[in-house]
């Protein structure tokens, strides 16, 4: 008996789910796209773009973020936010209207959180300066550049990160329930 060959259809690719993250800044956007390259070889049926708001408050960059990809189709939006500044629920209300869900990087911010990631003690009242002021001599480079982290958050480190904030920002690249 003949085996039954099947054929691929030419240019015809398997469906990705695209994601939009939204980072505060471009430290956040430097991070997040780390965190994609250690992660991206175990879930290539993810397409993120990996974008950056030039800081402000929660309702600016809410309001921007909108403005600036609202007309793009992504499956999934994502804001990711330092925790300093509250959130009201006017602007939780905004987010999920134009189809965004919020991480709040905890404790206070990015660096905060990947303070916390590294063992080391982080208050909830410590200043985001000081806590930058902590991290950034440990970067293997600036702040702003993903290849920065890529000796300190090794995969290993980031797949037994207890930090809330940096587990569902792992969980959102790899498609895993939150």
């Amino acid at each position: 008996m003949a085996r039954k060959h099947t054929q691929r259809i030419p240019g015809r690719q398997a469906s990705k789910t695209t994601l939009l993250i939204v980072g505060e800044g471009p430290d956040d956007q430097a991070f997040i796209k780390h965190m994609n390259q250690q992660f991206r070889v175990e879930n290539p049926s993810v397409k993120p773009t990996i974008e950056k708001q030039s800081g402000g408050s929660p309702g600016n960059i809410i309001t921007n973020a909108a403005r600036k990809y609202g007309h793009l189709p992504f499956d999934q939006r994502l804001l990711v936010l330092d925790s300093d500044i509250p959130i009201t629920q006017q602007d939780y209300d905004k987010a999920r209207k134009h189809g965004y869900r919020i991480i709040l990087w905890a404790p206070v911010c990015l660096e905060g959180a990947l303070l916390d990631v590294l063992g080391e003690k982080v208050d909830d009242d410590d200043a985001a300066a000081s806590l930058k002021r902590r991290l950034h001599p440990l970067l293997d480079g600036t702040h702003t550049e993903s290849a920065a982290y890529r000796n300190v958050f090794p995969k290993v480190v980031l797949e037994q990160a207890t930090n809330e904030s940096v587990v569902s920002v792992k969980n959102a690249l790899l498609q895993e329930p939150a």
